[in-house]
């Protein structure tokens, strides 16, 4: 009788979802988050998956999201607005999910004063016997983290190429100061934009740090590095990304230091059109490694006896 008279009154009064009435809020995800994913039970499939998630910005490293996406049970507990495949409704007040829709001539249709041309069936997690109608249109906007993350994905992020000074082949030396650098405009930030029906995500990928091995040590700089111009350069430059040797590379495969590079990004999105958030972080990601090498040696000294001292 519950679950009959709860599918009455919603099919009689509630022909659109209000995903306006979705209440954002800083929060900690509910579960466990780590590296921006967690896992959770499918209350539909009863199999565990994994999502994306809001860990909170940890200040260094790989952090998850900082900007948690959170919506309100009517208890005013704080919960995820999406829940695998299903989308929080504050109306309904429990997750949505799209069901296998009934044929054309089955009552609930007219019930809901509906029809498959017009709007679909939902059903919700915490009654899965109750059927909800959304008429077209009005139907669950996507998780914006997803089609962050999908926007993402469909980025080249930057492979720097590297650049040093003394050039290869040329050899640097224990205790000279070795500089580094990229080009200019491969520290810039990318941008992609992914769209799905009414709700259009935008990511912005900014560089924030490259990390430069240098074989026996690495150096992490934050800028492109400042271009060494040979023969330009007036006395006592200096540079935001430089490395000194202590090692030679005599011993080394092939006589040489490997030395790769890669830039550390910082992605946020923002949300337009139908959103459950408006804006949030994926937190940094790791781009693909230029490659060089460079040989290394040590300037040897010699000792030469003053001309009287070599007369005696």
């Amino acid at each position: 009788m519950r679950s009959r008279r709860r599918l009455t009154l919603t099919l009689t009064i509630l022909l659109s979802l209000n995903f306006a009435a979705t209440l954002m809020v800083t929060s900690p995800a509910a579960a466990a988050c780590v590296d921006g994913q967690e896992t959770y039970l499918d209350p539909v499939t009863g199999k565990i998956k994994t999502r994306v998630c809001d860990s909170g910005d940890t200040g260094g490293g790989t952090s998850g999201p900082s900007g948690p996406t959170a919506c309100v049970r009517s208890t005013g507990e704080v919960i995820s607005c999406s829940l695998g495949s299903g989308r929080w409704s504050p109306t309904h007040d429990c997750y949505l999910f799209a069901t296998e829709q009934p044929d054309a001539s089955d009552p609930r249709w007219a019930t809901a004063d509906g029809s498959p041309e017009a709007g679909r069936f939902y059903t919700c997690d915490d009654d899965p016997q109750l059927w909800i109608y959304i008429a077209n249109g009005q139907e669950a906007p996507p998780d914006p983290a997803v089609l962050a993350q999908e926007a993402l994905g469909a980025v080249q992020l930057t492979t720097p190429t590297l650049q040093l000074a003394p050039a290869p082949p040329a050899k640097s030396y224990v205790g000279l100061e070795t500089w580094m650098w990229m080009p200019q405009g491969q520290w810039a930030p990318l941008t992609n934009t992914v769209t799905a029906g009414a709700t259009s995500v935008t990511v912005t990928i900014e560089p924030r740090w490259v990390t430069w091995n240098m074989g026996p040590g690495s150096k992490v700089c934050y800028d492109a590095g400042r271009v060494w111009q040979v023969g330009q350069m007036p006395p006592g430059s200096t540079t935001s990304c430089s490395y000194t040797y202590s090692r030679v590379s005599d011993f080394q495969p092939d006589g040489v230091w490997p030395v790769s590079a890669a830039i550390t990004w910082r992605v946020s999105w923002t949300c337009a059109g139908n959103c459950l958030a408006t804006a949030g972080s994926l937190g940094e990601v790791d781009g693909p490694a230029g490659t060089a090498s460079l040989v290394v040696a040590e300037r040897q000294s010699v000792n030469v006896l003053p001309v009287e001292t070599r007369n005696r």
